[in-house]
């Protein structure tokens, strides 16, 4: 059987992940757990999501279905946050996956959908399923247990005892440092070089210590062991569709719609132009449609990118669509324009500066006798290369493809 839940933290806390790891811990004796569980991130642009917008999904092997709904039932009530306002949680258990969910997770992950969809596809399969208040969970629930990985990376969350729980987190920054210098590339997003700050814990009042994202089980189990921390109550590795791009379309700029994300193709129209906040905007041009395009202030070093790209450079963008903004994840310059300004001509004897041989007398040079009707177009060199590049690891979203993870000569990852 397989078991979905969702939507069951707040903004002050609790987590749905800790829900699950609890519930796998209450289910050992009525069966055995298949596999790992799968932590499901599902489209960021959704408007009432909870924090990480995660949904988990568990497969069990047990002859006991009815025990199993009573434990999971129970394990909702009891570890959910309903006091807060976009906590809607949804529990669902399912005897099999079918085509259509499958294809249910795909547009979770990509568009916005309503639970009434949700319902009645579980009506229609028989699926039994519990709404609490709006019910939204269940949406993210049974798209967690349809989906399908062909592309998956991990995380190991650790928990922190109940008792620590709204206190700050005693981790030894050093021994961080040292597991990512350990371990990566094959674990990510630990730490922020640039930045100079760690970024794998968080700094709510949830029960989440901190959690490792890698491709290599093993490096991120080295990882955890190398790390110096309060203790862990609980760890659990999850498979996951973080770090895959999973939600990012193939789109085109004429095409755009508000709350998905895309891959677009196109040419800066104008450079970049700041705003108050340190926030960063440019049009992506492709035929007669335009595209306005975004770095914001968290992105930090990112923009120092963005700054430099001048009009008829090439692109591709990566990045989700709100309210006709492309929040930028990460671009690839394919090709980069000319950069051009007029100059003082050299003489072409001696290769030095000539100098005005006054107004509308154009340019000479004194010493070789050479003249100039004017100044001439110069080619500047640009401190930019072809390749991709991204926003800081403090700045990444759940789903965004890390460039470690992307098998492309020409990558500037961002650590």
């Amino acid at each position: 059987m397989f078991i979905g839940i969702d939507d069951t933290d707040s903004e002050r806390g609790l987590c749905t992940t800790y829900l699950s790891a609890v519930l796998m811990e209450r289910l050992q004796p009525l069966g055995e757990i298949v596999g790992r569980p799968k932590l499901i991130r599902l489209n960021p642009c959704a408007r009432y999501k909870t924090r990480g917008n995660a949904a988990i999904a568990i497969e069990l092997e047990s002859d006991r279905p009815d025990e199993v709904k009573n434990v999971a039932l129970e394990t909702v009530l009891e570890l959910s946050d309903f006091s807060g306002m976009n906590t809607n949680p949804g529990l669902l258990i399912a005897p099999q996956v079918t085509a259509n969910m499958a294809a249910f997770y795909l547009r979770a992950v990509t568009e916005i959908l309503e639970i009434k969809e949700a319902k009645k596809l579980l009506d229609d399969a028989g699926v039994w399923y519990r709404g609490f208040k709006k019910g939204r969970g269940l949406i993210g629930a049974l798209a967690a247990i349809g989906a399908v990985l062909p592309d998956f990376t991990y995380e190991l969350i650790a928990y922190r005892e109940r008792e620590r729980w709204g206190t700050p987190r005693s981790i030894d920054e050093e021994s961080v440092w040292k597991a990512d210098a350990l371990t990566y590339p094959r674990t990510w997003d630990t730490v922020d070089h640039h930045n100079n700050r760690i970024v794998f814990a968080p700094h709510s009042a949830d029960p989440v210590l901190f959690g490792i994202r890698g491709s290599d089980p093993e490096a991120i189990l080295e990882a955890f062991h190398t790390i110096k921390s309060e203790p862990a109550e609980r760890y659990v590795l999850y498979q996951t569709n973080q770090g895959t791009d999973a939600h990012i379309l193939t789109g085109v700029v004429a095409d755009v719609r508000d709350s998905e994300s895309y891959r677009l193709h196109g040419f800066v129209a104008e450079p970049a132009k700041a705003i108050a906040g340190g926030h960063l905007f440019f049009p992506l041009q492709k035929g007669d449609a335009r595209q306005n395009c975004a770095a914001f202030e968290p992105t930090k070093n990112f923009r120092a990118i963005v700054k430099q790209l001048i009009s008829g450079d090439e692109l591709e963008v990566y990045g989700s669509v709100r309210e006709g903004t492309l929040n930028l994840e990460k671009l690839n310059i394919l090709h980069l324009a000319e950069k051009e300004e007029m100059a003082v001509p050299l003489c072409p004897e001696c290769q030095k500066s000539m100098e005005s041989a006054g107004k509308g007398q154009g340019y000479r040079c004194r010493r070789c006798k050479t003249h100039a009707e004017g100044r001439v177009r110069q080619l500047l060199p640009r401190d930019l290369e072809t390749g991709y590049y991204e926003v800081p690891p403090c700045a990444r979203r759940h789903l965004s493809k890390p460039l470690v993870r992307m098998n492309d000569d020409k990558v500037h990852p961002a650590r």
